[in-house]
């Protein structure tokens, strides 16, 4: 290769006015001690607080600084999306702006890919979470390792390196319910690991709440899996079978004289409660596949960019 590769760096911050310059300085004297080409991407999701007018400010004087202003608030994985898409790196650093993904391990992320892979990951070997957060993503990693049909790294997320080529094929998918760590796994291409402890915060409060976050999770499993509606469907048949042997051996008992009437009404109750319940999770289960597929089919935009540091270079 003739000319120095180029190294995007892309990020999504929302509401984070009081992180987001230790982020930057922290990503650019990373990168000032390599010898590489590299840009900064910062998408701003709809922010109420001063997080765009940080970026702009910080803009003028870091000439690696790219920032995207979107409409309003569209989500983390919609504004990753945004932040991927607007890169023209020959790699991808994809990270969160909150200073839990350690600017420090991208050039060991460099060095991985530097070495042939085209997906490396960063993986987690201890989490900075405590409380419910951290029994959580505890519980969903353990689950998702059974719910999913398709191979899928444990301990990862959007923090990567991906190489242009699995940047590109990226792009080309056109679902809006998306899992990025999943499509990282799902594109191929050689992968890589780098392993790490996540921090804390650098500053404020984690943007993600726990709708979001049970969201993602939902995502996660529903887009690369039908093993749920397989699952229900499993406990149907067998939940059929029962019924019918229960029926037989009732049927037989009555025919035969051993039993005159069958009184068991709190049995009856409890398995008529039972079998409804079950019932209305098949079908809150297959309403989210329906749902899903109905916003594939409207083929609305997964964001929509008010403005960016390039739109107003050129203007």
């Amino acid at each position: 290769m003739s000319e120095k590769p180029v190294i995007s760096i892309v990020s999504p911050a929302y509401n984070e006015e009081e992180g987001i310059v230790d982020f930057i300085n922290a990503v650019a004297d990373v990168m000032a001690g390599g010898d590489l080409s590299w840009e900064l991407v910062i998408v701003n999701d709809g922010s109420r607080d001063r997080t765009l007018e940080i970026l702009q400010e910080k803009s003028q004087s870091l000439e690696q600084l790219v920032w995207v202003d979107l409409s309003r608030n569209f989500g983390h994985q919609a504004a990753v999306t945004a932040a991927i898409d607007h890169s023209v790196g020959d790699a991808v650093v994809v990270m969160d702006a909150d200073m839990q993904d350690p600017p420090a391990l991208i050039p060991q992320l460099i060095s991985s890919w530097q070495d042939g892979h085209q997906v490396v990951f960063a993986r987690r070997t201890q989490r900075a979470e405590t409380g419910m957060r951290r029994v959580g993503f505890a519980l969903f990693h353990k689950f998702f390792r059974y719910a999913i049909a398709f191979p899928i790294p444990r301990n990862v997320g959007v923090f990567s390196l991906l190489d242009r080529r699995a940047v590109n094929e990226i792009k080309n998918l056109p679902e809006s319910n998306r899992f990025l760590p999943g499509l990282y796994s799902w594109v191929g291409f050689k992968q890589g690991f780098v392993d790490y402890a996540r921090d804390e915060r650098s500053a404020g409060a984690p943007k993600q709440t726990f709708q979001s976050l049970f969201k993602y999770a939902f995502d996660g499993v529903l887009s690369f899996s039908y093993k749920p509606i397989r699952f229900l469907g499993g406990i149907g048949l067998l939940t059929a079978f029962s019924a019918f042997a229960i029926a037989v051996y009732f049927t037989a008992r009555r025919l035969l004289g051993h039993e005159v009437a069958f009184t068991g009404f709190t049995t009856l109750v409890i398995l008529i409660s039972m079998l409804g319940g079950l019932i209305l999770v098949a079908i809150a289960l297959v309403g989210e596949y329906i749902a899903r597929i109905y916003d594939e089919v409207k083929q609305r935009p997964m964001y929509i960019v008010q403005g960016t540091a390039r739109d107003s270079e050129s203007s």
